[in-house]
């Protein structure tokens, strides 16, 4: 069903294709209907417009939240994109979400990290219990942690889904952009 709502490109371009095609129907032969057919296309085009303006996946909520993290690492402001996790986050390897709000603190974090962008965002679906998902997508940090001005890598999310709030993230895992099956561990 996401196909539907996130495939608004194959969906747009289809109708609009479809016009196109009635219109050189038209011009060409004598198709006496066009102009109902047209107000019909037209009409798909609206409430497509529409449904796609009202309805929110959880791939775009999801896109949502990782653009707030990013406009908050941007600004500074590391430690505020805390908010975004869930309260029962845990790392890799195991660090809880205050353990790893004191280690980013402690690492100043806010001063160190300048960036964070998201890209190439990819729905992997539900997991087996239906209020989880999963998202991969790619990941590019700017700053100066640990001598590395930045660094790519390809993350792959565990959300919560909330009813009627954004997701929470539950947990990450960091895996090498070139083999992408590898996992990387990381100190936290």
């Amino acid at each position: 069903m996401d196909l539907f709502y996130e495939g608004r490109f194959v969906i747009y371009g289809g109708l609009i294709f479809g016009w196109l095609g009635l219109f050189l129907i038209w011009l060409f032969a004598d198709f006496k209907h066009f102009f109902t057919a047209s107000l019909a296309t037209f009409g798909l085009l609206a409430f497509y417009w529409v449904l796609d303006a009202v309805v929110v996946t959880d791939k775009e909520s999801a896109e949502l939240v990782l653009e707030e993290i990013s406009k908050k690492t941007k600004k500074g402001a590391v430690i505020s994109t805390l908010s975004h996790l869930d309260k029962r986050f845990m790392t890799a390897r195991g660090m809880d979400l205050e353990s790893f709000k004191n280690w980013l603190i402690k690492n100043n974090a806010d001063k160190l990290l300048k960036d964070i962008i998201f890209w190439d965002i990819e729905n992997m679906g539900p997991s087996s219990d239906k209020s989880t998902r999963k998202i991969i997508c790619m990941v590019k940090v700017k700053g100066n942690w640990g001598g590395i001005e930045e660094a790519i890598y390809r993350v792959e999310f565990l959300l919560q889904i909330n009813k009627n709030q954004p997701p929470t993230i539950l947990t990450f895992q960091l895996y090498d952009p070139i083999n992408q099956n590898n996992r990387l561990e990381i100190g936290i």
